[in-house]
């Protein structure tokens, strides 16, 4: 087998692989905006029944302890994470500290996946993005 032969058996993989995660962002993505659209919704609506009853709209009513005011610089204010991490990392995984917005997606992505083989394929991507080593099958 040539050397093209083999970068074009090895691009298409890579194609492939990317795909997959790209569809995984891609359905990450929709759930998250119909969960905020819900969300908006709901506050909209609770907001201007409590405008109209009198009551101050920057008083929480939550005791949930995640309910806030204002936000930062264009930040979310309050409220859970929609979807938290299930799955635990592998061992050979660091910490994750010095993560850049790529390796973080991956990660978290890889955490909340419930189909193991896809879960392994994202993690893989990870250790492929950090130039980790990639542990035999």
């Amino acid at each position: 087998m040539t050397t093209a032969e083999r970068v074009a058996i090895l691009d298409r993989q890579l194609e492939q692989s990317t795909g997959v995660f790209d569809a995984i962002l891609r359905d990450e993505r929709d759930q998250q905006r119909e969960t905020q659209r819900a969300q908006g919704a709901t506050q909209t609506a609770q907001t201007s029944a409590e405008t109209s009853s009198g009551r101050n709209p920057y008083e929480t009513a939550d005791s949930d302890g995640y309910g806030s005011v204002g936000g930062g610089m264009g930040g979310r204010s309050g409220g859970a994470p929609p979807t938290p991490a299930i799955y635990e990392a592998p061992d050979d995984i660091p910490e994750g500290n010095d993560d850049d917005v790529v390796a973080r997606q991956l990660r978290e992505a890889a955490m909340r996946e419930p189909d193991p083989e896809v879960r392994e394929r994202l993690w893989n991507e990870y250790r492929k993005y950090k130039g980790l080593e990639i542990p035999e099958e």
